[in-house]
């Protein structure tokens, strides 16, 4: 999956999670399932879990930068 084309499905992603009170829920809650089940690449995955504050926080581990040079480029609908 190209990166055009995994931002416009992040994208959309976001916008029916910010509709979708259920979806929303289910996003928080299992985020790599949901995003999996949607086709994302896992580094598209990655990306979204950073930008939108999902990740856990490992001690010790330092998590670099976007790995697609971020794969949104705006999350506060979702946050």
């Amino acid at each position: 999956m190209r990166l055009k084309v995994a931002r416009i499905k992040l994208r959309e992603i976001v916008t029916r999670a910010n509709e979708d009170p259920k979806y929303m829920e289910t996003l928080r809650c299992n985020p790599i399932t949901v995003l999996v089940e949607e086709g994302l690449p896992y580094d598209a995955i990655e990306d979204f879990l950073r930008e939108a504050g999902l990740q856990a926080e490992v001690s010790g581990y330092a998590i670099p930068e976007c790995a697609n040079t971020c794969a949104l480029t705006n999350v506060d609908p979702f946050s």
